[in-house]
């Protein structure tokens, strides 16, 4: 039965897969670093929008392992502004100068060499193998556990189901053509196998799914509601500058911030406005407000010339908060 359902999925691909997207042609000894940079661009971020944006500036000032391990971090963080989950940048970084130092300046052909890597998980790890360097593994994202979990009624309430996934995903896969095979299931998953409404009458694996009946049933479980939170922000403008604030520990570290303000200074302050921004589990409510100096959480604060905001790396929050002051003329 897995032969025919492998034969069914590669007739398939060609016809109504995504095979025209460039990242799907790389060749030669660069391609596993080239499918690195693009899988770890779009864990958070649609593949569109990186292609778009971010992946091309990103290889032309970084085209190899070592062009990025001997990068500062900071010129990293620049290319990254706007993708945001600004820590995936400094695991890259930090993994670029680990392969560097203990794998000769390439990714490892391994798949536990590459877990060991700071910020590469079971599907980066599988993705590198098998769309890199060709190796014949399950590569199991979202898409993919979805079409498993239907697919072969898998037992969603296992306490080993990650595991599970990737077994089955090790089990299914095509060794002859294990790219296209892979490929094609992250397909089926983004277009047919979708976690709404899944057009179960287009797929090509109907006639063999244990799911196509009861679809929610096989599917993954709903992620933990996020947390409200509302944040107070200073901006304060003195002679041609902005004051603002570089963490040195936590999620932004590295990265200039529009410094907290003291509460008990937000009764006095001309208000700018609200802006709303999410990361992690947290849904922010971010109250702006005009201050000055004495106003502002002294954390590491550093006055930056205007002319030069667009030459530091920042967070897409702070790019949020830059906009509605350009917009409201404060940063003029």
């Amino acid at each position: 039965m897995l032969s025919h359902l492998q034969d069914a999925l590669l007739k398939w691909y060609p016809l109504h897969g995504r095979i025209d997207m460039p990242i799907r042609h790389l060749s030669g000894e660069n391609a596993p670093y080239e499918i690195y940079i693009s899988e770890i661009m779009s864990a958070q971020t649609q593949i569109n929008v990186v292609l778009d944006k971010f992946y091309y500036p990103f290889l032309q000032a970084f085209p190899t392992l070592k062009d990025l391990a001997q990068a500062p971090l900071e010129q990293v963080l620049i290319l990254w502004k706007g993708l945001g989950y600004y820590a995936r940048a400094k695991n890259l970084h930090k993994a670029a100068q680990i392969c560097m130092a203990q794998h000769g300046g390439y990714l490892p052909r391994s798949y536990q060499a590459l877990l060991a890597l700071p910020g590469i998980g079971a599907y980066s790890a599988g993705a590198i193998l098998c769309f890199g360097f060709k190796e014949a593994v399950g590569v199991v994202d979202a898409n993919v556990s979805r079409v498993l979990l239907r697919l072969f009624g898998m037992d969603i309430s296992s306490k080993t189901l990650k595991t599970d996934l990737q077994n089955q995903a090790n089990a299914f896969v095509n060794v002859a053509n294990p790219f296209d095979h892979n490929q094609a299931l992250i397909d089926l998953g983004a277009l047919i196998c979708t976690p709404k409404n899944p057009q179960c009458h287009l797929c090509p694996l109907r006639f063999a799914c244990q799911g196509q009946n009861d679809t929610e049933r096989f599917s993954l479980l709903k992620k933990t509601p996020s947390i409200a939170l509302t944040q107070h922000y200073g901006v304060c403008v003195d002679q041609g500058g902005l004051y603002l604030s570089l963490p040195q520990k936590g999620l932004y570290a590295g990265l200039y911030q529009f410094p907290l303000l003291k509460e008990q200074e937000l009764v006095s302050l001309p208000f700018i406005g609200t802006i709303k921004h999410s990361y992690t589990k947290y849904r922010l409510q971010i109250k702006l407000y005009q201050a000055n100096l004495h106003d502002l959480v002294p954390t590491n604060l550093k006055k930056m010339p205007l002319s030069q905001l667009d030459q530091i790396p920042t967070s897409s929050m702070t790019a949020k908060i830059w906009h509605l002051c350009q917009k409201r003329r404060i940063l003029s």
